[in-house]
């Protein structure tokens, strides 16, 4: 086994392209990808993403418009959520969605460049009265109760790859991560926090996760709250490199200053990107209801 040149994951040597990005493998696939850590900013994209919110199509549609057997149908509609039916071009994606319709389904189509608009990082925060103030690097938000309609939480997998040099079985394992989002009525970045990477001050209850919970109780009421995230399988690709002066950021160099054996420093993987798609398709549909 070695690494995909473009995305880092393991992959087998006899493929021409790798399976889960379709990038060509040659010699270098036994390289580890040092853009892949730090990913350069992508241009928008002009497809346009078919959704559908299984929710609010009945299952027997789902078996011509998806062209699946009852029984998947029957946990597609089970499970719930969005379910993402093709990205396209906007004419292909009027096709597809008229096709659906035709069949009784209800698509949505939103622009694939609003779903994967870039979250706003905050890294403290404190109440302001019945509302929060957040910080990130572009400065101060308020948020104030009636002003975020969706609240998107999920855990964060995290994971080191494994190496085909490997000589020795490694029992530490990385920390689960904790992420919500708070979206606003405009189609504008959601606010993102973490909760392995966020400061509020003295929290009385002793957890940073719980304080967040509680702050989000009171400052977000009226808004609906989706977990659903947490039961899908997770995805998982190279993980962004932590915020400079965070605290796990300060964390990780101290762990990486004690550790002597070079296996600690395999790629690290998340399913962050999973979890800002999700969010986002989910928000793109409620803001069009």
């Amino acid at each position: 086994m070695a690494n995909c040149p473009a995305c880092g994951r393991a992959v087998a040597l006899s493929r021409a392209h790798c399976l889960y990005c379709g990038a060509p493998l040659g010699s270098a696939a036994g390289e580890r990808p040092e853009a892949a850590t730090t990913p350069a900013a992508a241009e928008p994209s002009p497809r346009v993403l078919v959704l559908l919110d299984l929710s609010r199509n009945d299952p027997l549609t789902l078996v011509p418009a998806l062209a699946v057997s009852r029984y998947e149908a029957g946990l597609l509609a089970r499970r719930g959520g969005i379910h993402l039916v093709r990205a396209a071009a906007p004419a292909d994606a009027e096709a597809e969605a008229e096709r659906l319709r035709s069949l009784g389904a209800q698509p949505v189509l939103v622009p694939e460049a609003e779903v994967r608009a870039q979250p706003v990082a905050c890294l403290k925060g404190e109440r302001d009265g019945s509302g929060l103030r957040l910080r990130s690097a572009q400065g101060s938000v308020a948020v104030a109760p009636g002003d975020v309609f969706l609240v998107v939480s999920g855990p964060i997998r995290r994971e080191r790859q494994a190496r085909a040099e490997r000589r020795k079985f490694s029992t530490a394992g990385l920390d689960e991560g904790f992420r919500v989002h708070l979206h606003r009525p405009a189609a504008s970045p959601p606010l993102e926090i973490d909760a392995l990477n966020f400061e509020v001050g003295f929290a009385p209850s002793g957890s940073v996760r719980l304080e967040l919970e509680s702050w989000l109780e009171a400052a977000t009421r009226g808004a609906r709250r989706d977990t659903g995230f947490g039961r899908l399988p997770p995805v998982l690709g190279p993980a962004e490199p932590e915020p400079a002066g965070g605290l796990l950021s300060a964390a990780s160099s101290l762990a990486a200053s004690a550790r002597a054996d070079a296996d600690e420093r395999a790629l690290v993987l998340d399913n962050l990107a999973q979890f800002r798609f999700y969010s986002g398709c989910l928000a793109a549909v409620e803001r069009r209801r």
